[in-house]
């Protein structure tokens, strides 16, 4: 699966990177997400390597999601694991306007991937327009 999604999903998944147990030591989401290069390993605040979600890639499944986790929109078999549960989904529209923010200098940018919804998780305010990943 790849290219750009047919439309924008409800929900996306966001990474925790301080519950993400780690990118080498774990990698269950990149294993479940049927998207190619969707989960990428990023460098946190410590230089620690987590797992984060490309925002222009997610399609919103959420077969990465732990098992048991409320945020799911379906059940699986396997997903992050529920002792970490270190990804949840969010609304679309919050995650475009959080990135948007960001790029705008408005929130800080820590992971070097451009899109990559990880520390935007916990942004709140009005959710703006959605638009198509390019």
């Amino acid at each position: 699966m790849g290219g750009v999604r047919k439309k924008a999903p409800r929900t996306i998944a966001v990474v925790d990177p301080d519950a993400c147990f780690g990118a080498f030591a774990c990698s269950i989401c990149q294993v479940a997400c049927p998207v190619a290069g969707c989960i990428v390993e990023v460098p946190d605040q410590d230089g620690r390597m987590v797992c984060a979600v490309r925002a222009d890639l997610c399609i919103g499944c959420g077969l990465c999601v732990s098992l048991g986790n409320t945020t799911a929109p379906q059940k699986r078999e396997f997903g992050c694991p529920a002792d970490y549960d270190a990804i949840d989904m969010v609304p679309f529209a919050d995650m475009v306007q959080a990135i948007e923010a960001a790029e705008a200098g408005l929130l800080p940018a820590e992971t070097p991937i451009t899109g990559v919804a990880n520390e935007f998780a916990t942004a709140t305010g009005p959710a703006g327009p959605v638009r198509q990943a390019e």
